[in-house]
């Protein structure tokens, strides 16, 4: 039970930590352009957060759209643009039930609440910032995990099946037989069925 839960948050970490890292580096790059640019802390802030949103949900979807485009449920259809397409879809979906009631919560509540709590009670500085932001960043993650965890079949390709059926210790697409060349090709399914 220890060693499964242990699993649990060693995946979280994978999934979550590279995301925030990749956030916060764009959203100070994107301040201090923005201050360097127009010397105003407004447009700093503004910039930074945008810049934060871009560089985070980048790597959700690059990492979404190759995942996809891996999965058996993407690579039954027929032409590079069709799958291209399924997989995008399939990526958007996963990224609205993973991160949009987190994101809402945490945009609209959570996130202005703590940084005036933990600044009024800390004072406007540096420390408050960090304490007010850690702790919107703990909800946020509180609410995208149990997201994740209940919605994995819309969020992982192939509903998580492969994960799942696969021994811990196969390497992914290790125990994959090739395609026959010589067996005709499937008729494409309709794509309402790949979203399913």
């Amino acid at each position: 039970m220890l060693g499964s839960q242990r699993g649990r948050v060693a995946r979280w970490i994978a999934r979550y930590l590279p995301l925030e890292v990749l956030g916060t580096v764009a959203a100070v790059a994107g301040a201090a352009a923005g201050y360097e640019a127009s010397g105003s802390l407004v447009t700093a802030a503004v910039v930074g957060t945008v810049a934060e949103g871009v560089g985070y949900y980048a790597l959700v979807v690059v990492r979404g759209i190759r995942s996809h485009l891996a999965s058996k449920r993407v690579r039954r259809h027929a032409g590079r643009p069709r799958r291209a397409f399924v997989a995008v879809v399939l990526t958007l979906r996963g990224l609205v039930a993973e991160f949009g009631p987190a994101e809402a919560l945490d945009t609209f509540l959570v996130r202005p609440a703590l940084l005036v709590a933990a600044t009024a009670a800390l004072g406007p500085n540096p420390t408050g910032w960090l304490v007010g932001k850690l702790a919107a960043d703990a909800v946020f993650y509180a609410v995208a995990i149990v997201s994740f965890e209940t919605g994995r079949r819309l969020i992982l390709p192939d509903g998580g099946a492969d994960a799942a059926r696969r021994p811990a210790t196969a390497r992914p697409g290790a125990t994959e037989a090739a395609p026959d060349p010589v067996a005709p090709a499937p008729s494409p399914p309709r794509l309402e069925g790949a979203l399913r």
